[in-house]
């Protein structure tokens, strides 16, 4: 216990150095690289791993910590605190507990969550322990303590004051520091310094709770699971086929026309609205995988006898559910590249087009499943869901839609479709590619263009940025920005 709490402490105290009045940098990359570390020496020191395979999540989750000073897309910073978080979680888990089904792992990692908070109090108890062994000692020391403050308060402050009057430069440091203390005796001041030490508070409980939680044997997380009674699901096989039978024949015919729509995109039709064609595409996808989901659970879960005959049949209908998603998926997948041909990359056209990949590549491991392999899903779905997750952060996604925007506006110069505004708020990543438009002929374009590049620069200049918050792309946009020389409001480069 001593060792949890020693260093929870450090690690509350140096997440508030990192992040305290800070924006996210590489002090994220420290502080989880540092909590991955303690995590793993406490689990192997109480010898809780029973599996280290699952020690591999440690990399994907590295990876996630080093975009915050890599890149700088506010949008992935906040998403992959969750991730980073969650994929924690899920290594604690699988670290700890070899063999789970599903149901199980699911209620493992609520419990890592919830324990973490219920277990805080084992950490409070520790110290009521401590104190109570210690009561009378600690009364005598705290008498001490004040007894030598009394005396050699009054003698350090008369030195202090004849060394301040005797060196300037001795006086100037310290003046320094008595300006801070009065700063921290103003209302503001105190409000800062508590709010910082309840943020480290915080914190210090997070940790230890959390960590209690995982290593001591009478815990939430480790406690004994509660005898849960086996529901079994039972029905008709008639109805079973009869539903898989009827799925299947409406997934035919929607199939045909998203065949038909997919080499026959737009024909001719010029009212042929792409927007919507594409987004309905998605959300038709989502609904139909949703519905299969459910379905082949209910159709393979079903306890209900079956003979030779329907469980070949029950399989062929699952087999044929599947190939069906699949052509929904490529349908969709291709409209939303029509989508994009003709109105560029956004955000959440990138995220469509990468939901519709992880869907193709979830739904592979499902058909070898539905053959009859044993295949884990869960742990599946997962490796490849983190795969994909990991491309699309390191991809540089700003960087990647300024460029492919402005080589589509390049090469279709009258493209009316061309959304500078879009580009502009994609931060630093997009500055290497928006200076490729102070080379092009419209003049609005390069107007608009140059305006803002000057917004930023001024911007960067004076935004000063400390060891915590070091970033790649800032530091990369503050060095080309500063190549831009500004004359007779004319931007040019030093090249």
């Amino acid at each position: 216990m001593g060792s949890i709490i020693i260093i929870s402490g450090i690690l509350a105290i140096v997440q508030s150095i990192l992040f305290w009045d800070k924006k996210p940098g590489i002090s994220v990359f420290i502080f989880v690289f540092a909590c991955l570390l303690y995590l793993i020496y406490i689990l192997n020191k109480n010898k809780k791993i029973e599996n280290k395979k699952a020690l591999i999540l440690a990399i994907p989750i590295i990876l996630l910590s080093s975009t915050y000073f890599i890149f700088n897309n506010t949008l992935f910073n906040i998403l992959n605190t969750v991730v980073i978080t969650v994929l924690g979680i899920i290594m604690c888990v699988y670290a700890c507990k070899k063999k789970l089904a599903t149901t199980k792992f699911i209620g493992k990692c609520k419990d890592v969550f919830l324990g973490m908070l219920v277990h805080i109090s084992d950490l409070l108890d520790c110290f009521k322990t401590k104190k109570e062994k210690e009561e009378n000692e600690s009364l005598e020391k705290v008498k001490k303590v004040v007894k030598a403050l009394c005396i050699s308060l009054p003698i350090i402050l008369v030195v202090l004051a004849l060394l301040m009057s005797a060196d300037e430069i001795f006086q100037g440091i310290f003046d320094d520091v008595f300006i801070n203390i009065g700063e921290l005796l103003t209302g503001e001041g105190i409000i800062k310094f508590l709010s910082r030490m309840s943020f480290i508070l915080i914190t210090f409980l997070l940790c230890g709770g959390f960590i209690i939680n995982l290593v001591k044997s009478d815990t939430l997380f480790n406690g004994e699971d509660e005898e849960i009674k086996k529901r079994e699901i039972k029905f008709e096989n008639l109805t079973i086929n009869m539903i898989l039978t009827i799925l299947n024949i409406i997934y035919l015919i929607f199939s045909f026309i998203q065949i038909s729509n997919l080499f026959m995109h737009t024909s001719n039709n010029l009212n042929f609205d792409y927007a919507s064609y594409a987004r309905q595409g998605f959300f038709q996808l989502m609904f139909v995988s949703f519905i299969n989901f459910v379905i082949l659970i209910i159709a393979n879960v079903n306890k209900q006898e079956k003979t030779n005959g329907q469980k070949i049949y029950n399989k062929i209908m699952s087999l044929l559910i599947m190939v069906f998603t699949i052509i929904i998926i490529i349908s969709a997948f291709y409209r939303m590249s029509l989508y994009i041909e003709t109105y560029g990359y956004t955000y959440l056209r990138i995220f469509v087009q990468f939901i519709l990949i992880t869907e193709m590549l979830v739904s592979i491991p499902i058909i070898i499943k539905l053959l009859g392999a044993k295949i884990d899903l869960v742990k599946t779905s997962i490796v490849i869901t983190c795969f994909m997750y990991l491309i699309l952060n390191f991809m540089n996604i700003n960087n990647f839609i300024a460029r492919e925007n402005i080589d589509r506006y390049l090469e279709n110069k009258d493209d009316t479709h061309f959304d500078l505004n879009y580009l502009q708020k994609l931060g630093t990543d997009a500055i290497p590619q928006i200076t490729r438009l102070l080379k092009v002929e419209n003049e609005n374009i390069k107007e608009r263009a140059e305006n803002y590049l000057l917004g930023r620069r001024n911007t960067l200049r004076i935004f000063t940025m400390s060891w915590q918050e070091y970033n790649i792309s800032k530091k990369q946009a503050i060095d080309i920005l500063n190549e831009l020389n500004l004359q007779s409001n004319t931007l040019t480069l030093d090249r």
